[in-house]
Parts: structure tokens; sequence; C-alpha cells
């Protein structure tokens, strides 16, 4: 599966790049700072250890965030012009190397109840970048 993906014409101003960092910082996203190209993300649940890799995607800024359950939301972000271009996923590595983008799901149970709080922030994001000026989100 691949993530969710998203272009919009949006009404930002000139700091639409700097507006976006802004609302992912709100939303309680970490920007993530790559180590040639590479960063290496530990998490915990319960007494489990997660590790997650990301691969930086050049041009765009990446916001990551970790849920209840251990599990990481990513955001790729390019915000271009008067355009913003988006991938959410939640990232999965399996047998320590394979890497997967898990698409946001609504309405997703357990164990994946993390994939519907990244729908959410989705549209969250989707809405706020549709109407910037708009603060309640």
């Amino acid at each position: 599966m691949s993530g969710t993906h998203s272009t919009i014409d949006s009404p930002f101003p000139d700091d639409r790049r700097a507006s976006v960092i802004r609302w992912f910082t709100a939303q309680g996203f970490t920007r993530a700072r790559f180590d040639h190209g590479k960063l290496r993300i530990t998490t915990g649940r319960m007494d489990e250890t997660l590790v997650f890799k990301l691969k930086e995607r050049p041009g765009h800024d990446t916001f990551f965030k970790e849920t209840g359950e251990g599990a990481l939301i990513v955001f790729e972000v390019k915000a271009d012009g008067r355009r913003v271009v988006w991938e959410g996923y939640c990232p999965l590595l399996l047998f320590g190397i394979w890497g997967r983008k898990l698409a946001f799901k609504a309405g997703a149970r357990a164990p994946f109840r993390y994939r519907d709080e990244g729908h959410r922030l989705a549209m969250a994001f989707s809405a706020y970048v549709q109407n910037p000026g708009n603060t309640n989100r």
C-alpha cells in the first residue's frame, strides 16, 4: 500500500512554507532532521522497541508524530508557489529491512487505530491548506 497523496492549489500568503511548518508543530509533529538523507526513529510501546527508517524526499519538509501505540504518522510536504503537494503515511518496517508506507484509513480499528488518526490529521491539513486564514484547525 502507498500513502495518501494530495496536490492543492492554495491561497497561502508568501510565507506558505513557514505556515505549514507552524501548523504541523501546533499539531505535535516534529520536523525531521536527516543525516545523509536518512533518519532512524525509535519509539516504544509497553516493553517493545520499534524502529522506523525514513528517507529524505528532496524538496520536501518531513514531519512525524508518534502515536500512543508506538507507531508513526508521517507527512512529506512541498509548498511550492501556490501549490502544496503532500503525502501522508504510516511507515512500517517488515522483517527489519523492508520499508512500506501504509495509507491512512478512516475508521481503522485496533491494532491499526493510528491509521484513523492519520486520516483525521490529513483531513484537517487539507482543510487548513485550502483556507490558511482559518485558525480553528
